[in-house]
């Protein structure tokens, strides 16, 4: 009978474990994988609470059971815990999942792109909301300005692409000096889709990007993390 109250531990734990792991291993997509850990930790959260109470509850009457509730709390607390941290901690983040350095003239992705991907391209009044609220969120995601001509340039940014972590160049066209790649994370193998230009700008040349997640409403950022680490890399290479 005392099992019953490590019901919930067995629960979030498993959930936390399998839904990683199993789509690490691609054993169900990455959304899957992804959704259960989310669910183990509602579960944390609303068990964590739940036993929490119980516990101070028998701690104040005396109640016999008092010990087995504080055990049985100890881990759908801690994970409540946790994710609440979290919550707060991504409050800032706005709900969006495709990111871009040039809105007056936005790089577009190839037929073939848009077809693999869940994530569709929004309307214009939905676009200028999009815009609004990177521009807010990420203002330092930006075009980066070289001083080379554009095929040189060019050169530069296949050759950073190509060294990026998680990242594979699908396309690198050398006449509209487009190059088009996918990022996979590491854990949950989510790929999301990215497009590079390269044009002339006075004497130099002008990078833009764009990176956009396959699924999901928010990308907790990744995206324009992605883009300013690709800048970054950019404008160290030599």
């Amino acid at each position: 009978m005392e099992r019953l109250w490590y019901v919930p531990t067995y629960v979030i734990v498993t959930l936390l474990v399998a839904g990683p792991l199993g789509a690490f291993l691609g054993l169900f997509p990455g959304l899957t994988g992804f959704s259960l850990m989310l669910l183990g930790l509602l579960v944390g959260v609303v068990f964590g609470i739940g036993l929490a109470g119980a516990a101070a509850f028998a701690a104040a009457t005396g109640k016999a059971w008092r010990p087995r509730a504080v055990r049985a709390a100890a881990v759908p607390l801690a994970v409540g815990v946790a994710t609440l941290f979290l919550v707060s901690r991504s409050q800032g983040v706005p709900m969006i999942h495709d990111i871009s350095t040039d809105f007056a003239d936005r790089l577009e992705f190839t037929k073939e792109v848009k077809e693999a991907s869940p994530n569709k391209d929004p309307d214009d009044a939905l676009r200028a909301q999009v815009e609004a609220m990177q521009k807010a969120a990420y203002p330092a995601v930006a075009a980066a300005t070289l001083a080379l001509p554009p095929p040189q340039a060019f050169a530069r940014a296949k050759q950073v692409a190509e060294a990026m972590p998680g990242w594979q160049v699908t396309s690198a066209d050398t006449e509209s000096r487009r190059i088009e790649a996918i990022a996979t994370t590491g854990l949950f193998h989510f790929k999301d889709d990215i497009v590079i230009r390269v044009r002339a700008d006075g004497g130099g040349s002008r990078v833009d990007m764009r990176s956009r997640s396959r699924v999901g409403q928010s990308d907790l950022g990744a995206n324009a993390k992605r883009v300013e680490a690709y800048m970054s890399a950019l404008a160290k290479a030599g």
